[in-house]
């Protein structure tokens, strides 16, 4: 194959010097450089006509136009509960109605020897025993400036429920006995930990938030109160802090509210608030 013009014998006198002068002038006209794909001698066929089509390609010179690719955000995962939305709905809907509380929203739910679920609102941390002791939903729960985090987690809700064996009610008996303890956690939390009664268990994370429950017999009585410590780490396994850190400091939001720790403190020996995330 060359890239010569073909001769000039199957036209014309004159018209391949026509054609050449035609493609270079439309050539010229565009600014490109040409790729010409040479016609075959056999005027008659179909295949030799579409052979003489000349390719045009874009002249280096040109800078090609910029295109702009957009792509829509990515969202984030709705939490998976192993459950239908219906039944998350009635969940968030029982929960707080038995609170005495508005709208909550789902963050964890636990299916162990009770089931249970963590949930909260605009101001409030739910616990809330779902089925237990013949009650569809019975929740406690505490408020808490939900916005804002104390550093890197919260302690929202600590409780204790004695074993349904001495609590002398027949839909009780029975059920197991057991302290638990609710928070949120800010990113640089992977792991968090409950000690009391001389246990440790690691808590679940999840949404934004940590809980752990220790179990005790249905003849456990909740007894004089124990030291109760949560401590978080990050992801190599430093520690984040203590809830007896919480003990001893203040927090202060945007405004110079003091939101945790004790409020007669001066705003001066306080430390601001980091935003939670997982709101």
């Amino acid at each position: 194959m060359t890239s010569m013009l073909p001769p000039t014998r199957d036209l014309p006198p004159g018209r391949h010097a026509q054609i050449r002068a035609e493609l270079e002038r439309a050539a010229g006209g565009r600014k490109t450089s040409r790729l010409t794909v040479p016609i075959l001698a056999a005027a008659a066929s179909v295949l030799a006509v579409a052979a003489g089509i000349a390719v045009l390609r874009p002249d280096p010179s040109e800078p090609a136009p910029a295109v702009q690719i957009t792509t829509s955000p990515t969202l984030p995962a709705a939490p998976d509960f192993g459950v239908s939305q219906e039944t998350i709905a009635a969940i968030e809907e029982g929960c707080a109605k038995s609170a005495g509380v508005g709208k909550a929203t789902l963050h964890q739910l636990r299916r162990e020897e009770t089931t249970w679920a963590v949930l909260y609102t605009e101001r409030e941390e739910l616990t809330c025993s779902i089925g237990v002791g013949g009650m569809e939903y019975n929740s406690s729960f505490g408020q808490t400036s939900v916005q804002y985090l104390p550093g890197h987690f919260s302690v929202d809700g600590q409780t204790a429920s004695a074993g349904g064996d001495v609590m002398g009610r027949p839909a009780y008996l029975g059920v197991p006995g057991n302290r638990t303890v609710v928070g949120r956690v800010g990113p640089k939390v992977a792991k968090v930990t409950y000690t009391v009664d001389g246990k440790t268990v690691e808590a679940k994370i999840a949404n934004g938030t940590y809980a752990a429950r220790i179990y005790y017999p249905p003849t456990w009585g909740i007894g004089e109160p124990t030291p109760e410590v949560v401590r978080a780490y990050d992801e190599k396994g430093a520690p984040l802090g203590a809830s007896t850190d919480l003990e001893t400091t203040c927090y202060y939001s945007p405004d110079m509210t003091v939101v945790y720790g004790t409020r007669k403190q001066e705003n001066a020996d306080c430390k601001p608030v980091s935003p939670w995330p997982g709101r």
